[in-house]
């Protein structure tokens, strides 16, 4: 599939035009640097971001509208600064069919934050950073889909925990955006 990117690249009429880079998170040092350019997009990083916008003129508040977690490795948001961040989809991949239920109070207090829709924008620093946080993201939930698998922890609480991990760590951010359940529009 590759390192896809969503690249925003906002308009003089403060809309964005939404873009792909195939490869764009194994270069996101490049996608930092780029300026919006005009209209046209010649700000853009030739041969690394698709010049033909996916999505052309959208408004800030659907800007996230197109962001695919279990896809897009990065986005990038190129406007009078550029920021970039990681896409850090939060759900537990496991094979089982079924999993232990939890109590109604703590399904009322997780369900809405913790049912593996969660997804967290951590800002992109350097690529040794993206490397260790991509590398550790991995290994837990690897660890943790198996113990969802042998019963020991079920899956809601299993995303929970990673998202209080990824919250904890050390090259995490403050400014961590979490985006809502079900879906990424800002409003």
């Amino acid at each position: 599939m590759g390192a896809r990117t969503l690249v925003a690249v906002e308009r003089r009429d403060g809309r964005y035009d939404l873009h792909h880079s195939q490869w764009g998170g194994e270069h996101l040092d490049r996608l930092s640097a780029m300026d919006r350019g005009d209209d046209r997009g010649d700000g853009l990083s030739p041969g690394l971001v698709d010049p033909d916008p996916v999505c052309p003129a959208v408004p800030v508040q659907r800007l996230l509208s197109a962001l695919k977690p279990r896809a897009h490795e990065a986005v990038v948001v190129v406007g009078e600064t550029t920021e970039t961040y990681l896409v850090c989809w939060l759900g537990i991949e496991t094979s089982r069919e079924s999993e232990s239920a939890p109590s109604a109070e703590a399904r009322e207090e997780w369900s809405s934050a913790f049912t593996g829709d969660v997804t967290a924008l951590v800002p992109w620093t350097d690529d040794a950073t993206a490397a260790r946080l991509r590398r550790f993201l991995r290994i837990t939930k690897d660890v943790l889909g198996d113990a969802v698998d042998a019963g020991l922890v079920p899956a809601w609480l299993a995303a929970a925990y990673l998202a209080v991990r990824l919250a904890r760590r050390p090259d995490s951010p403050d400014d961590v955006l979490w985006l809502p359940r079900g879906g990424a529009n800002v409003e």
